[in-house]
């Protein structure tokens, strides 16, 4: 499995964000824009059950998500994997991904899955 290096983490970790790519029920890419981090190395990011992506994953979890960072988008890494889901029972989750792109804890809990991707193909850019 291949791993992100510190400075593809570093687009996780700050505020910028991602692009996550899941396939539809007859294998068309649907993609929505998401707030992101990681955890322990691995992309991290929260949706709900209901909407198409967390329906697509639960179907069929590879995914691909890509991260820019805000103030140069020509440096972005982009990462294949498959989800791993768990249920955000008490929104815990997302109230910290709230926190760090608005300052606020969600204002719309429950219903919240965690999506965690085991990356399978690493793709970085750094225009620099």
């Amino acid at each position: 499995m291949p791993a992100l290096n510190e400075d593809q983490l570093d687009l996780f970790r700050a505020t910028n964000y991602g692009v996550v790519a899941t396939l539809g029920p007859d294998g068309a890419p649907q993609t929505t824009i998401v707030w992101v981090h990681e955890e322990d190395g691995r992309p991290v990011f929260n949706t709900t059950n209901a909407r198409a992506k967390g329906q697509n994953l639960k179907r069929d979890g590879r995914l691909s998500i890509l991260v820019w960072n805000k103030d140069d988008p020509y440096r972005y890494v982009a990462v294949d994997g498959v989800a791993e889901l768990e249920q955000d029972a008490d929104t815990t989750h997302m109230h910290a991904m709230s926190q760090k792109y608005t300052g606020k804890d969600w204002h719309r809990p429950g219903d919240r899955l965690i999506v965690r991707v085991t990356p399978r193909r690493i793709y970085d850019y750094n225009d620099d």
